[in-house]
């Protein structure tokens, strides 16, 4: 079966580095993609130095909770070096925000949000009053910080990463505006959009979840349709859907 998006002029506007796979997904659909990268993901502004003091000593956590596929691609070279010299005895349960966090770190996950939401994570998280080592991105909020402090833990909160928002180049601009369809799979995307755009969109714009289209909403932006699930897939059959109602 065709699908709606064959022909459709598409903008994706994740970091350059996360492109490839979304952009083989929209092609295999018969879309013609246009990459406006809006973010890109940097090193802390310590060049990641605290970062990686606290992870060479991860073990010593009850919990290590990763809340993006960006900060669970930061912890997975100390686990498989403290794998490979075998020296650790005991290591600390694992929980993620979101399915592709929980596939990114390749261990056993204890509890993973679906939605990924931090939120949901922090609905579920036990009480306890062990430690907690939170992994996160210089943008994420203190919801899960907050919430495991009040479940009684203690938690050491480490940034992993940061988000830098980019303007689109002259030479994207106009293209960009004629495309059909328009994917947003970050509230840092929304905002660099509405830097470089204004509000003016495409008529079909898709927010990966909940929080991107609140983003998207407070600078008045439209968002035609909400992916159910933080995935792109799930934001591909949204679009979908949207474009078999035109």
């Amino acid at each position: 079966m065709t699908s709606s998006l064959n022909g459709r002029s598409v903008v994706i506007t994740r970091s350059i580095s996360q492109n490839e796979s979304f952009r083989r997904l929209l092609e295999a659909r018969g879309a013609t993609v246009l990459e406006v990268p809006l973010i890109a993901i940097a090193e802390p502004d310590d060049e990641g130095r605290e970062r990686d003091e606290v992870l060479q000593r991860f073990s010593d956590f009850d919990w290590l909770i990763v809340t993006s596929p960006n900060g669970a691609e930061r912890v997975v070279p100390f686990l498989a070096a403290s794998k490979a010299a075998g020296d650790v005895e005991t290591y600390p349960q694992f929980a993620a925000v979101g399915e592709a966090t929980a596939r990114t770190l390749d261990t056993t996950v204890a509890l993973v949000a679906n939605p990924a939401r931090a939120e949901v994570l922090a609905a579920m998280f036990p009480e306890g009053s062990g430690t907690v080592l939170l992994v996160q991105g210089n943008l994420a909020d203190n919801v899960l910080e907050q919430s495991l402090s009040a479940k009684g833990w203690t938690v050491t909160k480490v940034v992993a990463y940061q988000t830098v928002q980019l303007r689109a180049s002259a030479e994207m601009i106009s293209p960009a505006s004629k495309a059909d369809v328009l994917f947003f799979a970050s509230g840092s995307a929304v905002t660099a959009w509405a830097d470089s755009f204004g509000t003016s969109t495409p008529p079909v714009t898709v927010a990966i979840g909940p929080s991107t289209a609140k983003v998207a909403s407070a600078l008045g932006i439209d968002i035609a349709g909400v992916s159910p699930d933080q995935s792109l897939e799930s934001m591909i059959l949204t679009a979908e859907r949207l474009l078999e109602r035109l």
